[in-house]
């Protein structure tokens, strides 16, 4: 230990003496500065002429910036230092003064990468000032996170230090031994997509990919698997140094050399390969909020899955979006969708299947086989097979995976996730243009599924009533039929089945919904009805200003509430017309589902306000609210924007709409949406009442935030049970004490004061050794 003392102490006077350590340094720190202070005129902008609120910092500034960018400069660093190592030694003839001397080949490497892990503990010093700014400039600043990230840095230091040993090891070219080192450096950066279609040889491959690997710990995650790359990759090329500077020294043969070389290489592949199984991996999250780790719920929701868990992508090849999910790259790919669930059920297996078969008309099936007029599908997949250099073989003919599964009325890509006890459900991919994989919530609803019985929506049908089944404009199929929207209710963890009041109400319904009656129900329909909302069903009940005269009957009868007259109106804006209102979510309705929240405003194309007439033993809640008071932005004030039931001509095109008391117009802030609650049999009934079907429809949806609006109200319907609660708690570093003046402090001190302050101490160094 002595002895590795000495060297480490001596290669470190020597590479400060360089000029090149103190050039890299120095350019290291401008680099840095630049990146951090160009991050503090932004947050001293936005305290200047903004609000000063700003969104999770810490993660803005280390995670996302400074961290990663330092990581890709330490790739071009690290080899400039380390290329003379052991090849300035070959070249200049002093390793034979070394190995005439009582040191270890052993201990003259450990002693070179002792060296350079000072420096790399160096680097992490300079790193550690801008921790310091950011601590005392961020409010709740997340400490551990930055910290845990500034280790991967020092870890990802000495890998590439022990690489760049390695290669200057094996030429006495210092320049060779820097190019070796990039080279060796991008093998293990590309490494992990070689060799993909071989289990065992996928794993270690993917195992030994060095890409990525630090962006865990940046991220705030301690994951035992990259604790344990690091030393294992940086103690395989020291060995492999070793035994290469044996070989020279005591001149072994090189059948033994490459032995001894394939014995280190292999075992620390086995090591890599079990570090790196689910079973036998360990994890810290140390961020606040814990984000790199599954919510609560869907933690609970895998506490359920007791037994084994399949998880099973089917994949036909001759999807047109075949290369998302191409083989074999995809199989590590579909490993990081479900990584987080691993966590917590390691028992989990993955699995992918390949086949051909025909494809659905959503999957581009006809123009595929337009554009290949009077092919097979077996020529049409042989095709694909040798695009993507695919083995033909591997396919599943049509008749093998209809035995196999029923994929009917699913995508040609889709995951199904079958319980050891036989239960199974589907998970699929979606129509995102940023993301077509499933997130937590969908993954941990399919989940639920199979663990516990989900809330059923029923949708009374007839009498010209919004379908579930109608893909028109005014039709309800998009969030409920579609199966590849991600917010569809059926891919949130609810049931949908349409319901004909003269055959009764299933028992298993939780939540019956009635959008836009035409007619009056039958008295037996109205019997079956009623007798839902005495047992205390839930309902959600959509109408429309047209059809007042015939659901007000009903509404008062079974809820006390009616719908008011006339059509609600208001001028806002030129360009929009009066009868489109622009509605808050009331105080109130915060509090009945965590994603009404989350609407700013709500946008009803036609609707009418709910009001009570009659107690009937509910509690009433309102959900939406009109917006009568509207900032004017120009004058930064709040102006009064009233809002009426027009009862006279809707003809707005040839002269303004006039509020007119006299014949019962009323201007006052009303309630399109309310909810009724009250006590039922032990448990609270639940009832939703819109004055607009519109604004959930599949023409009017997406422009009204009536997407979100379903998901908050079946999520109220549901007694807040679907869909999952996968929100986290928002990090509270939203605060940069910054202003002009101290902003050019800053300034002046990281991007001058600091470099310079290295500069000169390396001109201080460099002039000192040129005395001697």
């Amino acid at each position: 230990m002595r002895m590795i003392w000495k060297i480490a102490k001596k290669e470190l006077q020597l590479l400060f003496f360089s000029p090149v350590a103190w050039f890299l340094l120095v350019v290291f720190t401008i680099q840095a500065g630049m990146l951090f202070v160009g991050r503090y005129h932004d947050y001293m902008k936005t305290n200047e002429f903004g609000n000063g609120i700003q969104f999770m910092v810490s993660f803005s500034l280390f995670v996302r910036a400074l961290w990663g960018q330092v990581s890709m400069y330490l790739y071009f660093y690290i080899p400039l230092l380390t290329m003379g190592l052991v090849s300035k030694e070959l070249s200049s003839g002093s390793i034979k003064l070394l190995y005439s001397s009582p040191v270890s080949n052993t201990q003259i490497i450990l002693g070179k990468f002792c060296a350079m892990m000072g420096f790399a503990l160096v680097m992490c010093l300079m790193l550690s000032v801008y921790v310091v700014v950011a601590l005392c400039t961020v409010q709740d600043f997340e400490l551990a996170v930055v910290l845990t990230g500034l280790l991967g840095l020092f870890l990802l230091t000495c890998t590439y230090a022990a690489v760049g040993i390695f290669v200057s090891s094996l030429t006495s070219y210092q320049f060779v031994a820097a190019v070796g080192t990039f080279i060796v450096l991008m093998f293990l950066s590309l490494i992990g997509g070689w060799w993909q279609e071989y289990d065992f040889v996928r794993d270690v491959t993917y195992w030994l990919c060095i890409n990525g690997r630090v962006n865990t710990f940046i991220m705030g995650m301690i994951c035992s698997e990259d604790v344990l790359y690091f030393p294992l990759v940086t103690a395989l090329f020291l060995a492999l140094t070793i035994i290469r500077l044996n070989a020279v020294r005591q001149k072994v043969k090189f059948s033994v050399t490459l032995g001894k070389n394939l014995v280190v290489i292999l075992l620390a592949c086995l090591l890599g390969y079990f570090s790196s199984r689910p079973k036998l991996m360990g994890y810290c999250d140390v961020s606040s909020t814990q984000w790199n780790t599954l919510t609560t719920e869907s933690q609970r929701i895998v506490d359920e899955l007791d037994g084994g868990l399949t998880i099973t992508a089917y994949v036909n090849v001759l999807n047109p979006s075949y290369y998302n999910y191409a083989f074999p790259r995809f199989i590590q790919r579909n490993r990081k969708v479900f990584e987080r669930y691993e966590r917590f059920k390691p028992e989990t297996k993955l699995k992918a299947v390949y086949y051909y078969d025909t494809i659905t008309q959503v999957d581009g099936g006809c123009r595929l086989f337009e554009e290949n007029e009077g092919k097979t599908l077996w020529q049409l997949a042989r095709k694909v097979c040798e695009d993507y250099d695919l083995d033909s073989t591997m396919l599943k003919r049509p008749e093998e995976i209809r035995e196999i599964v029923d994929l009917e009325g699913e995508r040609t890509f889709v995951w199904q996730i079958v319980r050891e006890n036989g239960e199974k459900t589907w998970l699929r991919t979606f129509d995102d243009p940023m993301d077509i994989f499933p997130h937590e919530s969908e993954i941990s609803a399919a989940l639920k599924r199979i663990s516990s019985a989900l809330p059923k929506i029923g949708f009374v049908e007839g009498y010209g009533m919004r379908s579930i089944d109608d893909f028109s404009p005014r039709g309800y199929s998009r969030f409920t039929r579609i199966k590849y929207a991600r917010l569809g209710v059926i891919n949130q963890g609810f049931d949908v089945e349409a319901v004909d009041l003269n055959q009764g109400i299933p028992d298993d319904i939780n939540i019956l919904t009635i959008a836009e009656m035409r007619e009056p129900f039958s008295e037996t329909e109205l019997l079956t009805l009623k007798n839902y909302v005495e047992r205390g069903g839930n309902l959600f009940i959509l109408a429309e200003p047209r059809r007042r005269e015939v659901m007000n009957p009903l509404l008062s009868e079974l809820f006390g509430v009616e719908l008011t007259p006339g059509v609600l109106v208001q001028y806002r804006v030129p360009e929009q017309r009066p009868e489109d209102l622009y509605c808050l979510i009331a105080e109130e309705a915060q509090a009945l589902s965590y994603i009404y929240p989350s609407l700013p405003y709500v946008y009803l194309p036609t609707t009418t306000g709910v009001e009570v007439v009659a107690d009937k033993g509910f509690s009433i809640i309102p959900i939406l609210k009109t917006d009568t008071l509207v900032q004017n932005l120009e004058k930064k004030e709040d102006r009064s924007y009233r809002v009426w039931n027009e009862l006279e001509s809707m003809n707005y095109e040839d002269e303004a709409l006039v509020y007119n008391p006299v014949v019962g117009e009323v201007a006052k802030e009303y309630n399109p949406a309310i909810a009724l609650a009250r006590n039922v049999g032990g448990k609270e009934q639940r009832i939703v009442i819109f004055g607009d079907a519109d604004c959930i429809s599949n023409g009017d949806a997406q422009r009204c935030g009536g997407t979100t609006l379903i998901l908050a109200t079946y999520h109220y319907l549901s007694n807040n049970e679907m869909p999952v609660d996968t929100r986290r708690s928002a990090t509270t570093d939203t605060v940069v004490y910054i202003n002009d003046a101290s902003f050019k402090v800053l300034r002046i001190g990281l991007m001058f004061v600091y470099p310079l302050l290295f500069l000169g101490i390396g001109l201080f160094f460099w002039l000192r050794r040129r005395g001697r």
